[in-house]
């Protein structure tokens, strides 16, 4: 119940942004109708044990077919008896995406993906004689992640809004916790063309480029 709340939350506020393209998006003509061959994004969600931020790197060879890199850190502090433990994880890993054709200007992309997670447990109790206690160990996890990727475009040429979900296997606290929900949000960039993705952001922004007055160039 808990998870599918999350994924209902996280969902409105994706379309609710993404349900009315700014004015730009009706401006700018679209360079062409497919994947840019690169793409990069920043995300923040919920990726191994916990909440935290992430970035993306994917490239599309073929005009459906694309492979990505992702890496991500989350931590966690909760309290046990006498003391404080803090799990933290560093992820990375690579996966497989196939590009369906956009909907509605939507694009979604189901996606297989494998990381490997280094997990730190810290344990820090402090003692009646003043003294404090650690304990820690690490681990190291591979962990299975099978989901889908929905896009859809700020401006043309430009940013996109970005949601990446899906169900975490393997072993360890990122597929026992939340049921293995793995889920982020966040904005992806195209790389293909720079010049355009500048001019995008000027757009988002309402900047309009300055023209001379003909009659003070010709008086």
């Amino acid at each position: 119940m808990k998870s599918s709340l999350i994924i209902c939350i996280f969902l409105f506020l994706f379309l609710a942004l993404s349900c009315k393209p700014v004015l730009a998006q009706e401006i700018a003509p679209a360079l062409k109708a497919r994947v840019p061959f690169a793409r990069t994004g920043l995300f923040f969600g919920r990726t191994g044990t916990a909440e935290g931020p992430g970035a993306y790197l994917e490239i599309n060879p073929i005009r459906w077919v694309g492979f990505c890199g992702i890496v991500s850190h989350s931590e966690t502090i909760y309290g046990i008896v006498g003391g404080k433990a803090r799990v933290t994880d560093l992820l990375t890993g690579g996966c497989v995406t196939l590009h369906s054709p956009e909907i509605n200007g939507f694009l979604i992309s189901p996606f297989g993906q494998m990381s490997n997670q280094n997990e730190h447990n810290r344990i820090v109790i402090p003692l009646p004689d003043g003294t404090v206690y650690y304990d820690g160990d690490n681990h190291l996890r591979h962990i299975w992640t099978a989901g889908a990727t929905i896009d859809r475009a700020i401006t043309k040429n430009g940013p996109r809004w970005v949601a990446r979900f899906g169900k975490n296997f393997g072993d360890g606290p990122a597929v026992q916790n939340a049921e293995g929900l793995y889920f982020v949000g966040g904005v992806i960039f195209p790389l293909d063309h720079p010049v355009e993705l500048r001019r995008s952001f000027r757009r988002m922004v309402g900047w309009k480029p300055h023209t001379a007055d003909p009659a003070a160039v010709h008086p």
